[in-house]
């Protein structure tokens, strides 16, 4: 019982921090706020790169799964190797 009030409590601390750093529980808008300010493009040229990039894929109407693994690959992309 313990673990379980932990998980929970812990899971609330990190959906409050996704919420406080993007105000969005959408990861459409995550890699959105992610791409502007890795870029310092405007907002409409990164929604561009964006659309383009799932249209090449053949994403046509991207859904939260499409959108969360773009997001995931965007911050690996983003790791330096060393």
């Amino acid at each position: 019982m313990k673990y379980l009030v932990v998980v929970v409590g812990l899971l609330a601390i990190a959906a409050a921090a996704t919420f406080f750093r993007y105000e969005s529980f959408s990861p459409c808008d995550w890699i959105e706020a992610d791409m502007v300010e890795a870029s310092d493009q405007p907002l409409l040229v990164v929604q561009s790169r964006i659309k383009a990039r799932f249209l090449l894929d053949g994403i046509v109407s991207p859904d939260y799964g499409d959108c969360l693994l773009s997001w995931w690959q965007f911050r690996l992309d983003g790791i330096p190797e060393e």
